[in-house]
């Protein structure tokens, strides 16, 4: 029998769940039933979101009473039910195969990263969806779907935002393993980070500049490297970090990966080590996504009105993701600069100076982070999209009966 609970409340408690409850499903037949039986539904995953994407009127459901199973062969992984980066990781590590790229928090979800179009960051990596090679749905009906690369819904479902159905599978591209060194650095200047933003992203696998917005351009140039500490960064003035790391105004000394020796990628890749609280806790986040090639004039344009938000801000960071093929990702078709705020956890607050970013950000083809806090009109949202119009057809073929959709999709995309 299908147990329930409470539906709660989001990561850093910002967004209460409307839902009137989750519905836990044991197996796939469980599954099935509640998914057919139910007007509306949205599924709820490790929750680290900040907004209402995975909110309904009606119930949730979550597959955390689900069997999990990590499959690997070849250069594929088939990851079923609710399996987090942190449990994906070792597993592929024993057998010698890793992932392109991690976000900065290996505690999420595999199928809930992929839905929203998460990353790590790097010139040459693409966002964590971009690995996806197939999904398996159960759809409104109760009915399985594989959806792979040869399927018509591929291009919206491997980034579906949760409008195709319940995601109770997904296989992913991997590539041979890899070890990582990390480096802290601070005093890069403003000029050398916008005069060409690819010299300072480009020099190494994964690099995150992490700011407040004063002078030097940065509080932290976080560089991860497959082959040793790298010196672009002290060629641009930067000095190394002692033990003191810090991002911004968040004091982080015990959650964060290890520094200065190398490491198998998935405990360098993170920021924050998956046996520890990620980030601050108490927070809510924002990101905005413009083209690498309009960098630099965006982040003049933010950096003009950073005084309006500075009493809000605890720390951006600015990340690059490669462009990729996926109808609804912030890096459709364009390699882009990700502009990420971590906010107090204050929602009026954020919520009253996030238009002025958004409206700083509009002449640069903006795109927000779909599982994050931004008030940008639907409109607004579409217009950047050039394959919006295809998604929301193939999301109506999937979910005639429209079970997946709820007040996210209807006011950011009209579904």
């Amino acid at each position: 029998m299908t147990e329930t609970r409470a539906a709660g409340a989001t990561w850093s408690g910002n967004h209460h769940y409307r839902a009137a409850e989750v519905l836990l499903p044991a197996d796939a037949g469980e599954l099935a039933e509640v998914v057919a039986s139910r007007p509306a539904l949205r599924v709820q995953a490790t929750r680290h979101t900040f907004n209402d994407i995975a909110d309904a009127d009606g119930a949730l459901v979550s597959l955390e009473r689900m069997p999990t199973r990590i499959d690997v062969t070849d250069d594929r992984v088939r990851v079923e039910g609710l399996v987090t980066f942190a449990q994906l990781a070792p597993v592929l590590e024993a057998e010698g195969r890793a992932l392109h790229n991690l976000g900065s928090l290996p505690h999420i979800s595999v199928a809930g990263a992929a839905a929203t179009g998460t990353h790590g960051s790097g010139m040459g990596n693409g966002n964590l969806s971009s690995a996806v090679t197939a999904l398996e749905i159960v759809d409104a009906d109760g009915r399985p779907h594989h959806i792979d690369r040869g399927h018509p819904w591929f291009g919206a479902a491997a980034l579906g935002l949760g409008a195709f159905g319940v995601v109770t599978a997904v296989e992913l591209r991997t590539v041979p393993s890899y070890t990582v060194v990390q480096q802290a650095f601070t005093g890069v200047a403003w000029d050398d980070l916008a005069s060409d933003p690819t010299t300072v992203f480009g020099g190494s696998r994964s690099v995150s500049v992490f700011t407040t917005w004063g002078d030097p351009a940065d509080d932290l140039v976080w560089a991860k490297s497959d082959t040793g500490a790298p010196t672009w960064v002290g060629e641009l003035g930067g000095r190394a970090v002692g033990d003191d790391l810090h991002l911004g105004r968040i004091r982080t000394l015990d959650n964060t990966t290890e520094r200065g020796t190398p490491g198998p990628w998935h405990t360098r890749l993170p920021h924050f080590r998956a046996d520890a609280l990620p980030s601050d806790g108490d927070e809510i986040q924002s990101e905005y996504f413009v083209p690498i090639t309009a960098a630099a004039e965006a982040l003049a344009a933010v950096r003009a009105i950073a005084p309006s938000f500075d009493a809000h801000l605890l720390v951006t960071e600015l990340r690059t993701v490669a462009a990729d093929g996926l109808w609804l990702s912030p890096a459709f078709e364009r390699d882009v600069l990700a502009i990420h705020f971590t906010w107090r956890n204050d929602t009026d607050g954020v919520l009253g100076v996030l238009p002025h970013i958004e409206r700083a950000l509009a002449p640069f083809d903006v795109r927000p982070h779909w599982g994050k806090a931004f008030t940008m009109p639907g409109e607004a949202v579409l217009a950047t999209l050039p394959r919006a119009e295809d998604f929301l057809a193939a999301a109506r073929e999937a979910d005639p009966r429209g079970v997946f959709r709820n007040a996210y999709l209807e006011r950011t995309l009209g579904l």
